[in-house]
């Protein structure tokens, strides 16, 4: 039996994502860029979602995985079509939380992350979700 490779490499394309998770992975980059800046990124972010509170509650969530992932948070740059695995799990985690499914949440995470990680993780993409 031979694996390919590009199976593992592989991530969605944002030009095939529904229109609201197509946003939330552009915004993700713009957050990024914007911080790497030095510039608050919630006025933009806000435009972009076109939901302040939304805006807010996905500040929170990417500034709390900044603080719990173990590897520095990956985005692809805001020209390329393909989303990073990164962002691909935030999406995951995003759908996952706004169907209010925590085992599944912890299923997506319990490689990555432990319990108490998670924890506040599930609290801000289901604010998220429900803000959006």
């Amino acid at each position: 039996m031979t694996f390919d490779i590009d199976l593992l490499a592989r991530t969605p394309d944002l030009r095939e994502l529904e229109a609201a998770e197509a946003r939330v992975a552009m915004t993700l980059r713009l957050w990024v860029v914007m911080n790497k800046l030095g510039r608050c990124p919630l006025a933009a972010m806000g435009e972009k979602l076109d939901s302040r509170r939304a805006a807010a509650h996905l500040h929170l969530m990417l500034e709390e995985i900044g603080a719990a992932w173990p590897e520095p948070f990956c985005v692809n740059p805001p020209c390329c079509p393909r989303l990073s695995h990164d962002e691909a799990l935030v999406l995951d985690m995003i759908r996952v939380a706004s169907r209010d499914d925590r085992p599944g949440f912890d299923r997506l995470l319990s490689d990555l992350l432990p319990a108490d990680a998670r924890e506040p993780l599930f609290a801000s993409a289901a604010l998220f979700a429900a803000a959006l």
